[in-house]
């Protein structure tokens, strides 16, 4: 498989940990050209009764009710468990997701003991025969919020308030607390309430629901990246 994207991001929790989340809608003229496979969000959490771990993709920022996910690539939640945070092997398994020409979705959680197959684009999703793996898979609303003018307003803040400053010998710049910090809050916060960028937004989005011993084989500590992978040619 050839990779389309780098691994989006990598989140380190135990399997009893708050949600983890990372967020990412501004990329490469390159990767922006080919948005089915542009990752925007990746979250992970477990069930109430720690039984699950809820894992979430987005891809395709500003989906319509007309996007498909790509049917020449592979969607994958890449996952390692390990004893202890600092442990330095695990156990790596990993959740491949493919869509044929009709959207149906076919995935398979390290091997295909545990898999999926169908149409998950209802709310109800599709379950494994084993029970031990739940699918859906299709549009929803952006779930991210960002006020981009407040980012751009903290930006000048910043670049403002180091005009002047000395760069160490690594060429960078630092700045005491009271140099900048108050008004590169006050540029980040913005007004009051600040606006949601991606409030009409929508995105292709993947969830799905493992039975946490699929995943916990190496230990409580669980490593969570997602990326897109090229199919690979079979003629």
């Amino acid at each position: 498989m050839r990779q389309l994207a780098p691994a989006f991001v990598l989140l380190l929790s135990t399997l009893t940990s708050p949600p983890a989340r990372a967020i990412d809608h501004a990329d490469s003229a390159s990767t922006m050209a080919a948005p089915t496979t542009d990752i925007t969000d990746l979250f992970s959490w477990m069930s109430s009764d720690g039984s699950k771990v809820i894992l979430a993709m987005t891809v395709f920022p500003s989906a319509s009710a007309g996007s498909r996910f790509a049917t020449d690539a592979l969607y994958v939640f890449h996952t390692v468990s390990r004893t202890s945070l600092t442990a330095t092997t695990g156990v790596q398994t990993d959740i491949y997701c493919g869509f044929d020409d009709s959207q149906r979705i076919s995935c398979i959680v390290g091997d295909p003991s545990t898999s999926a197959s169908g149409d998950a684009s209802s709310p109800s999703g599709i379950t494994s025969t084993n029970g031990k793996l739940k699918v859906f898979a299709g549009l929803r609303k952006d779930p991210s919020f960002v006020s981009i003018p407040n980012l751009v307003n903290f930006k000048t803040a910043v670049t403002s308030a180091l005009v002047g400053v000395t760069a160490d010998a690594a060429g960078c710049k630092a700045l005491p607390v009271s140099a900048g910090k108050t008004s590169a809050q006050t540029a980040l916060a913005g007004t009051s309430p600040s606006i949601n960028t991606y409030a009409s937004s929508s995105v292709l989005s993947l969830v799905m629901e493992v039975d946490r011993t699929l995943l916990s084989r190496g230990g409580p500590i669980l490593s969570v990246w997602g990326a897109t992978h090229k199919k690979l040619k079979t003629n």
